[in-house]
């Protein structure tokens, strides 16, 4: 009795093997990215299309527009990756809390130019994201690959850009590691960086203040890979426009 008993459990388990899908299949879905946009001074109403198009060539992210911060409570908890081009604006201790909590307990953080000169009463924010905003020049310049060994980077040559070279305040508390780099009248800034939160994934970067540089391929490319890897994901290249 035993005996057939065990091999009808086997039979079982063999059936399930080939007929069940795989643990984690799940995850292997579109990577689900909430993002944020907002406030002044930057035109994110026609610059964070530009993005969304590049990001939908790839046909692995799902791509949800906000400007609502609320959503940072509790919806947040429905996506993968959270995405952040927003200026200025406040966040409630709720909001916040959603926010970094998100990001702690494993989610994606993508932070894009000004989205280090926002929510500066929130010190929590602050922390994670690791720089905040203190200044800025402007012109065409090279932006160097500083860690060539980052998944992120590792495949990327040296650009050139139009755009804004921020300068930043770092949180005592942040450690981040550089991946972008310029050198420029004097001025040596990193242009993006990674870092963790507790289980969640952070990349930033100061690139991407108006059409010249959303537009850019380069800037494109940068920030695609960064969502990837925010996401856990495999890293890959957006594919080129048709």
């Amino acid at each position: 009795m035993k005996a057939r008993t065990a091999a009808s459990l086997m039979a079982g388990l063999l059936v399930c093997l080939a007929a069940c899908p795989a643990v984690g299949a799940e995850s292997a879905g579109k990577v689900k990215v909430l993002f944020l946009r907002g406030g002044g001074v930057h035109d994110w109403k026609n610059n964070t299309p530009i993005l969304k198009e590049v990001l939908d060539r790839t046909a692995d992210f799902d791509i949800t527009f906000t400007e609502n911060l609320d959503d940072l409570k509790e919806r947040i908890r429905q996506f993968d990756v959270l995405a952040v081009y927003t200026t200025g604006l406040t966040l409630s201790e709720e909001q916040e809390a959603g926010l970094c909590g998100f990001v702690a307990d494993g989610g994606g953080y993508v932070g894009i130019h000004s989205a280090s000169d926002s929510f500066k009463n929130a010190d929590r924010y602050w922390e994670m994201v690791g720089g905040r905003f203190a200044g800025h020049g402007h012109g065409t310049f090279t932006v160097h690959i500083y860690d060539k060994d980052h998944p992120i980077t590792r495949a990327m040559k040296d650009f050139e850009i139009t755009d804004e070279t921020y300068r930043h305040n770092y949180h005592p508390n942040a450690q981040m590691r550089s991946l972008l780099r310029i050198e420029r009248n004097g001025e040596r800034q990193s242009m993006a960086w990674v870092s963790h939160y507790g289980k969640g994934r952070v990349f930033y970067t100061g690139l991407g203040h108006g059409r010249e540089a959303w537009t850019n391929p380069h800037f494109q490319r940068l920030v695609v890979r960064g969502m990837y890897w925010a996401a856990g994901r495999e890293v890959k290249d957006p594919p080129a426009a048709k």
